[in-house]
């Protein structure tokens, strides 16, 4: 996701991939009406972080998760992902590859419109490929099909789309499901996009409000309310206090603290995503001392897990072993559990020569539970003599200097494959730590030919790669919690931390 600048989360803040949907907003079968709690004309109201440079152009290169939340009610992509992670299809019903996986067709679902009313064809597929496609554009998702050949993009007729490709590359159906890729009327991006998703612009503030209103004419599930409005926030207690004093129903980002505070107060319920959304401290391997591996594996060694899980996140989070998540169709790779060793730590500090490491951990605290890592990392570093300090900065100023921190916190909602596509793999604007493991590219290759059956190998040598030589400090699993009214009906866990990606079959009460 990491950051999705997707900062894949930027690209992965990519959350940030922050998206998809699935049961989504229109996936699934509506209920019956007549019994459905709530009226179709409602309106949702909820609360998130406040983004002042957030627009509604969908490409841009720089997203929070209030940007990518907006999106997912907006826009769509060829593919998309369901709450339990799995790839279906959204505006393409087929993909079909040639022998050796270089070209690529495409057929579009029939009868699927624009929220201004016209048809959806592969005329806009292949403005919004070419669009994403090109540089001069600074197109995040772009990191995700670098494959494609500009030149080879082509409309064969209304809903068919053929694309060329530089190099075979098995999982095209997968890249699709990405926030970072949606579809747009041709033309329309990136002064005033259009999109197919179940609702339309009414109102947009930068950094303070968005309201969108229900498109009828929209190919999948209809939408169960008329309005949904997005009220921006400074802080997670901010959220709180609005849902408290019943301005939003639903607070979309909420610390441990915050949520139990909420739940069961005045009626207040609490959604628990579990998943592998992961928080996570980049270490940045173009600066020392972070280019040495003992430094690296010294810093893994000073954490406490077990008391990043109690205390950062409130027991809401499972132990995390130094490499990404986002495979929950694999077993574990096959390596021991790390644990805190202060000794062992010490003793690589003093070879690295860095017996007195002193550096700053810096946040934009976006999202629940980042400061208090960095904090619960600095308390445990102490143990070892390392001084740690965790600087906190505003959004605006984390992604301008995104890729420059020595060291980070961030964030990755989104699967494996995606995940090393955009920010695992050199010279990806998503890979902040500037992380480049030679064994590691050639496996990705090898991971980008092989069919489904013998992908699980592939990954778990990548993540063993992570786990002994990476730059990140992955310590938990993090649950996405998010307080609502009870007079919201139908919301759904998602494995990925978006929750609020899939709200066609969400209604409000009374």
């Amino acid at each position: 996701m990491t950051r999705t600048h997707h900062r894949p989360g930027h690209l992965t803040r990519a959350l940030t991939a922050t998206a998809l949907a699935a049961t989504t907003l229109a996936g699934c079968s509506a209920p019956d009406r007549t019994t459905a709690a709530g009226s179709e004309d409602a309106t949702l109201r909820i609360a998130a972080a406040t983004d002042p440079g957030e627009t509604l152009n969908p490409y841009a290169s720089n997203q929070s998760p209030t940007q990518q939340l907006r999106s997912a009610l907006l826009y769509e992509g060829l593919t998309r992902l369901d709450p339990t992670g799995k790839v279906e299809w959204a505006l393409a019903t087929e993909m079909t590859p040639n022998a050796d996986l270089t070209r690529w067709t495409i057929k579009l679902r029939p009868d699927v419109k624009f929220t201004d009313g016209t048809a959806f064809t592969s005329a806009d597929v292949v403005a919004s490929v070419k669009y994403l496609r090109d540089p001069q554009h600074a197109a995040q998702g772009l990191a995700f099909i670098e494959k494609i050949d500009p030149n080879a993009v082509e409309a064969v007729d209304p809903l068919t789309v053929r694309i060329g490709l530089s190099a075979p590359f098995g999982p095209f159906k997968d890249i699709w499901a990405n926030v970072l890729l949606p579809m747009t009327k041709a033309g329309t991006a990136p002064e005033k996009p259009v999109g197919t998703g179940p609702f339309a612009v009414k109102a947009f503030t930068p950094g303070r409000q968005s309201t969108v209103t229900r498109f009828d004419a929209y190919w999948g599930t209809r939408p169960m309310v008329g309005t949904v409005e997005i009220t921006e926030f400074q802080n997670q207690q901010a959220q709180a206090n609005a849902l408290l004093s019943d301005q939003v129903d639903i607070a979309s980002g909420a610390n441990p603290t915050i949520a139990r505070s909420l739940a069961g107060k005045d009626g207040i319920q609490l959604l628990d995503s579990k998943g592998d959304f992961t928080l996570r401290i980049g270490l940045n391997t173009d600066v020392a001392p972070f280019d040495d591996v003992r430094v690296r594996q010294a810093l893994r060694l000073l954490v406490d897990r077990d008391q990043v899980v109690a205390n950062a996140f409130g027991g809401y989070a499972r132990v995390a072993n130094d490499h990404e998540g986002g495979t929950p169709q694999c077993p574990a790779p096959g390596v021991p559990q790390r644990k805190q060793d202060i000794e062992q730590a010490k003793k690589l500090l003093a070879e690295a020569g860095q017996p007195n490491l002193s550096f700053a951990i810096t946040t934009d605290g976006l999202l629940p539970g980042m400061r208090e890592l960095a904090q619960v990392f600095a308390e445990n570093a102490a143990k070892a003599g390392v001084k740690v300090e965790v600087n906190v900065v505003p959004v605006p100023e984390l992604l301008s200097k995104w890729g420059k921190w020595p060291a980070f916190i961030d964030f990755n909602p989104i699967p494996y494959l995606p995940t090393v596509i955009g920010s695992m793999l050199p010279d990806r604007v998503g890979n902040a730590t500037h992380w480049d493991n030679p064994e590691f590219v050639r496996l990705a290759d090898e991971l980008f030919l092989a069919p489904a059956a013998g992908q699980c190998s592939i990954m778990n040598r990548m993540h063993e790669i992570e786990y002994r030589d990476g730059a990140t400090v992955v310590p938990a699993f993090v649950n996405v919690l998010m307080p609502y009214r009870s007079r919201v009906r139908g919301l759904v866990t998602d494995v990925n931390g978006r929750p609020l990606s899939f709200l066609s079959n969400v209604s409000v009460g009374s």
